[in-house]
């Protein structure tokens, strides 16, 4: 059998990859045959080929870590993130976004044509257009010292979680463009509620029965992690090697609902 999805003997970097969604794709990519580079703040319990700590609130961490990953990464998966509360919005949006730029600027020059990035960003992104001139505003920092500095003086137009994830769909879409002369894809995931341990902060932030009521999927349940990572894994994989600057919805028609009326949109 012809193997479409090409992770055999491939080096992959997986973000976030100590729980969660991020922890499935590492097990997935292992299972597939990829040689894993995981980076995360937590121990990774995944058989991958190294793991390294980094902390993506901090440039110098970012740039140690990558420092130890190979000279050549055929596909990198950005996995990490924070649900905001408990966490400062500075902080979540750092993580989810600064951070995630910053690593994947740095890691791009080691990516060859035919490479690709996956990003996971959430359905709580899907309202990026309605707010974009702040969206465009933070993406248009060159570098993280400087995304880093616009978010510490405009405040009121960060709101953590939402924005963050706002700005990886944006970015994703406008390097899409850029790539295409390297023959580099790019793509981002949001994911309906997933049952990972983030979960529990949203359910802090805005109650279990508000989540549920207003964007649990139509089928009824919360995803599974792998039910995230396999689509993700499929995205930055050969089978996917047409697709790029997609922002791929994973949630059962929760965003077909919103789009034709058939459920309110609160983002």
């Amino acid at each position: 059998m012809r193997d479409i999805l090409g992770y055999s003997g491939r080096t992959v970097v997986v973000s976030g990859a100590a729980t969660g969604m991020g922890a499935a794709v590492a097990r997935t990519l292992v299972d597939l045959g990829a040689e894993v580079y995981a980076l995360d703040v937590k121990p990774v319990a995944a058989p991958v080929a190294q793991a390294t700590v980094v902390d993506l609130r901090e440039r110098a961490s970012i740039d140690a870590a990558v420092a130890k990953l190979p000279a050549h990464v055929d596909r990198l998966f950005n996995c990490a993130g924070l649900p905001g509360p408990p966490f400062s919005n500075l902080d979540t949006t750092l993580v989810n976004f600064v951070g995630l730029r910053h690593l994947t600027e740095a890691v791009l020059p080691r990516i060859p044509s035919g490479g690709a990035v996956a990003s996971i960003t959430s359905v709580a992104g899907m309202g990026w257009q309605k707010n974009l001139d702040p969206v465009k505003a933070l993406c248009a920092t060159t570098d993280f010292d400087a995304g880093r500095a616009w978010l510490e003086a405009n405040t009121d137009k960060n709101n953590g979680y939402l924005f963050s994830k706002q700005c990886i769909i944006y970015y994703t879409k406008t390097r899409s463009v850029e790539l295409v002369q390297r023959e580099i894809r790019i793509n981002c995931l949001s994911p309906a509620p997933t049952d990972t341990p983030m979960l529990s902060s949203f359910h802090a932030q805005v109650s279990k029965d508000f989540l549920e009521k207003h964007f649990l999927a139509p089928i009824g349940r919360n995803a599974t992690p792998e039910e995230m990572a396999e689509p993700l894994v499929l995205l930055n994989s050969d089978a996917a090697r047409f697709v790029s600057g997609v922002n791929l919805m994973v949630d059962w028609g929760y965003g077909a609902a919103v789009e034709v009326g058939a459920r309110p949109s609160l983002l």
